[in-house]
């Protein structure tokens, strides 16, 4: 009996060549103090462990094993990072970049395409932290200013290359992965989170694409579309204006609070840009979501915007405004049609005069 299961198992060795092998090496940070690494299928509840490595003495490991043809994550112990390894055949070593790690390879492959958006995007990372420990350090209103669109500009440029890494596997479960890797960031902003969705393409039915689906079916109920919900609200000298009584004309809906920093840059935006609105036949409105009203008055004066500023008020309206309009976050601005459809949500300056111009 021993005889036999020897010569089985030989067979099966054989029929396992070098070639369907991967090994991974490397060294963990300094600061580390993870006796193990771990090859795992996901993250969380229902991941699996393919494959472990004792960390040595001088902080270095190895895992080998039979590669499995996709996405995997590396686990450094303490290490807090996501680190991807598409297991291909082959020699992987762990390379540090920035404040981060990706699996390094010197063939072409999966993992040689994941790294060449996963290098750039971490240059975008980096670029971005190290402008906003600028912008904490900094007190002058110019500079804040600028540094702002700049960081705006990397925001969306950061946007942009995820959804490059989704669309160059688009339709395989690696790009399913990576959207839900990312849903932090996607399911912030209705816009990215669609473009993800369309990025990621069809692809084999799974649990993660599933969960993805799911979650932004319940994001597009929670959109405003549709008539935009008619309200009654106060303005600087107490007097009550109404939506409806704009019928006829583009309006910009801004919600804001003075609380809220992003919601002051956008009025320092807003005002850039106003004389453009202007010319396009765009009126705008400005309602705050603060409760104490002098907070109101005294962002008002400091940021004097030229447009109308209302404040939400239940008494007057019968209803909180900006639940009526689906609010989750601020700023939030809405494009309104003449005929008082919303056309867009957020919408950029490029995007408002893409809408209008097409509308008329």
């Amino acid at each position: 009996m021993k005889i036999i299961d020897c010569i089985v198992l030989g067979v099966a060795c054989l029929a396992c060549t070098p070639s369907d092998y991967y090994t991974l090496q490397g060294t963990l940070p300094e600061n580390s103090k993870a006796t193990e690494v771990y090859l795992l299928t996901g993250e969380g509840k229902g991941t699996d462990t393919l494959a472990k490595s004792t960390v040595r003495g001088d902080r270095t490991f190895t895992l080998k094993g039979k590669a499995e043809n996709r996405l995997l994550y590396l686990n450094m112990g303490n290490y807090g990072g996501r680190v991807y390894f598409y297991s291909e055949p082959g020699e992987y070593q762990l390379k540090k970049i920035g404040n981060n790690y990706l699996v390094e390879t010197g063939q072409e492959g999966m993992q040689s395409r994941l790294n060449a958006h996963l290098e750039k995007i971490e240059k975008n990372s980096t670029e971005r932290f190290d402008l906003q420990k600028r912008m904490a350090e900094t007190s002058d209103e110019g500079d804040l200013e600028s540094l702002g669109r700049e960081n705006e500009r990397l925001w969306k440029q950061g946007n942009d290359l995820l959804l490059d890494m989704v669309t160059d596997f688009s339709g395989s479960s690696v790009a399913a992965m990576l959207v839900q890797d990312n849903m932090w960031i996607i399911s912030y902003d209705f816009k990215l989170f669609t473009r993800a969705v369309k990025a990621m393409g069809d692809g084999p039915d799974s649990e993660i694409r599933k969960e993805i689906m799911e979650k932004y079916e319940a994001a597009k109920q929670k959109q405003l579309t549709g008539k935009a919900p008619d309200f009654t609200l106060p303005d600087l000298k107490g007097e009550n204006v109404i939506l409806s009584n704009y019928k006829g004309k583009y309006l910009l809906i801004d919600f804001w609070a003075s609380w809220c920093k992003p919601c002051r840059m956008k009025i320092k935006e807003l005002k850039k840009e106003y004389g453009r609105l202007q010319e396009l036949g765009i009126e705008v409105i400005a309602i705050s979501c603060d409760k104490k009203k002098e907070d109101w008055l005294k962002a008002v004066e400091e940021d004097q915007p030229m447009w109308k500023q209302l404040r939400v008020d239940q008494e007057i309206n019968g209803s909180d405004t900006a639940d009526d309009y689906k609010v989750e976050f601020l700023p939030t601005l809405y494009l309104i049609s003449p005929d008082g459809m919303v056309l867009d949500t957020n919408p950029g300056m490029e995007e408002i005069e893409h809408v209008v111009k097409n509308n008329k």
